[in-house]
């Protein structure tokens, strides 16, 4: 532990294991001691992890040591941890130190919801969960990311409301992303499922199913679960309302809708010529935007199905061509249906972020960095923004800007050291920029620490032997 004074005691795990230790962290805190009384609760949670009570009993005594002035742990190359951070528990009473001594700290709250699962201590991700969802919401860029790690926990751990909550917070950062919707959908469809108790405890579904009529009435009055006929009755009913009022926003909205639901491209392309009938009628945009919407999730959906076409037949020449295919088709649409919508909605920073994705994406670095330099402006895609920018300058070698537009996303990334997709990513193309600009120590360091999250992370193995060895005196480095 990081204080050494710590008493002996059975280092066995289960419950009451760890009562000594709790009994003396709430002794030492009512004295003031805060740093050694957090020692104590993590040694105790380290015997007995699931002790929520006392879990909640630390997080006070954080506040109170916060209130009282405390400094979150620091260290010349980090905080010097308890434990070695070997197995998914360990690294989760890891996280419990740190955010102990810094309880706002929404990075070390994710180490301890991902990993609370694989440790068996599911309670510990249920206590955590809500915090994380208060700590993002009131922080001043509360992120999308972070509330979809929440929802992915809750869905493991078979609690659909509360995951659809915390997707329902994350759809109202980005109301664009449907597929957010989609899982919300997902997610109410199985609570409804588990309340209604359609799979039995042997998990035999059809032998839960006591009356199909009943199940399949309760699943459409949700709107969960649409049978074809269903949709279908619903298209006609819409279609007949939207023929006698063919000017009305409403019953444009509910016919369109109608047809979408369907997901079936012939009643799409319905919708669409509906959409553009509007548009060229009104001039109102909002519907040429919706109309975009659909065609930007048909070429999703065609992408995703060749995609998984081609995980089954990974050496079909045919398939590949035939993705590469609509994958320029794609990127060919997005590029102008985003500068169709920068150019409606030019203050708009998401929309902004959007395009100049696509336009890296088509080698237009120049443009790209024109319109992430605005993006940036906002807090929510800052990070992101720099990031893909600071890639836009490497491919222009502009070796120096690269770095140091790099170095600026790790650090406005508040999951930079977690180790989770992103910051392996940031942190890698921010370690080819240090090597770029001859500086191998930093880079080095880099490596290291991605290898230490992830060891077969991209090329990360053999750069750093490469470095290392030009650092003794020779070797060359990668391409």
């Amino acid at each position: 532990m990081a204080n050494s004074a710590i008493p002996s005691g059975d280092a066995g795990e289960g419950s009451g294991k760890g009562n000594a230790f709790f009994e003396r962290a709430k002794i030492v805190a009512e004295t003031g001691n805060y740093d050694y009384a957090i020692d104590m609760y993590v040694e105790g949670f380290n015997r007995d992890p699931q002790n929520i009570p006392e879990l909640e009993r630390l997080y006070n005594v954080s506040l109170t040591r916060k209130v009282k002035g405390g400094k979150p742990a620091s260290g010349l190359m980090g905080p010097k941890v308890p434990y070695k951070g070997k197995t998914p528990k360990e690294q989760m009473l890891n996280a419990m130190w740190v955010l102990a001594h810094d309880p706002g700290h929404i990075p070390s709250m994710l180490t301890i919801l991902k990993n609370a699962v694989p440790a068996n201590c599911p309670e510990v991700a249920k206590f955590i969960g809500p915090i994380i969802i208060h700590a993002n919401r009131t922080s001043k860029s509360p992120k999308k990311d972070t509330f979809v790690q929440v929802a992915d926990v809750y869905e493991q751990l078979g609690e659909f409301l509360r995951a659809a909550d915390a997707v329902q917070a994350a759809a109202q950062i980005d109301p664009l992303d449907m597929d957010l919707q989609s899982k919300i959908k997902d997610l109410s469809a199985q609570e409804t499922i588990k309340k209604g108790k359609y799979t039995g405890e042997n998990d035999d579904f059809k032998d839960s199913l006591k009356d199909r009529a009943q199940t399949k009435e309760l699943l459409q009055q949700e709107n969960l679960v649409k049978s074809e006929d269903f949709k279908h009755s619903q298209v006609e009913k819409f279609r007949a309302d939207y023929e006698k009022n063919p000017t009305e926003l409403q019953v444009i909205t509910k016919y369109v809708k109608s047809l979408i639901d369907t997901e079936e491209e012939p009643l799409e392309n319905t919708a669409i010529e509906v959409l553009y009938k509007a548009f060229v009628e009104t001039k109102t945009y909002r519907y040429k935007f919706q109309l975009g919407e659909i065609k930007l999730r048909q070429h999703r959906r065609a992408v995703r199905a060749l995609r998984e076409e081609l995980k089954s037949h990974p050496q079909d020449t045919e398939i590949i061509a035939k993705l590469e295919k609509a994958l320029k088709e794609q990127l060919a649409f997005e590029l102008v249906e985003y500068k169709e919508r920068t150019d409606n909605f030019p203050t708009d920073m998401p929309m902004l972020y959007e395009y100049g994705q696509r336009l890296y994406r088509a080698k237009r670095y120049e443009d790209a960095i024109g319109a992430l330099q605005i993006a940036q402006n906002n807090a929510k895609f800052r990070s992101d923004a720099l990031h893909v920018m600071g890639r836009c300058f490497m491919h222009q070698g502009m070796k120096p800007e690269a770095m140091e537009t790099l170095k600026r996303a790790v650090d406005e990334y508040d999951l930079a050291e977690t180790g989770d997709g992103k910051s392996k990513e940031f942190n890698y193309q921010l370690a080819r920029a240090y090597e770029d600009n001859s500086r191998v120590p930093e880079a080095i360091q880099i490596y290291s620490k991605i290898a230490q999250w992830d060891f077969n992370y991209k090329d990360v193995r053999q750069r750093l032997k490469v470095l290392r060895d030009k650092e003794k005196g020779g070797g060359t480095a990668p391409a």
